[in-house]
């Protein structure tokens, strides 16, 4: 391989996949009442979104999913974040999430 299509292969690797080659300088972060073109705008788009009445949820891939079992999911409530549970480490929530990183699984404790 010559050195300028080594050089070239490694600038659209770089270009098509961001924060992969190199670390992020710093998380992209969302707030509570962000509206939803706002966290496209800061985080891109979701792998998918759902809609239940005036809830909508984006789903995100993470850098985590085989060790956390989970997608980085923002909840919207009226079209404004109203939580989320991040656990991409190039990504931030700068609100109170409701599954904080540290909180560990339990298992179900039966009712008997």
């Amino acid at each position: 391989m010559t050195t300028a299509l080594a050089v070239s292969l490694a600038l659209l690797l770089t270009i098509d996949f961001p924060g992969r080659l190199f670390a992020q300088a710093e998380p992209k972060t969302i707030k509570p009442g962000m509206t939803e073109a706002e966290v496209r705008a800061a985080w891109g788009e979701p792998l998918t979104a759902r809609k239940a009445g005036p809830m909508t949820y984006l789903y995100y891939r993470n850098d985590c999913f085989k060790r956390c079992g989970t997608h980085d999911i923002v909840f919207l409530e009226g079209g404004q974040v109203i939580d989320a549970i991040v656990r991409d480490s190039h990504r931030h929530y700068d609100g109170v999430s409701s599954s904080p990183v540290e909180r560990k699984p339990e298992a179900t404790r039966s009712g008997s």
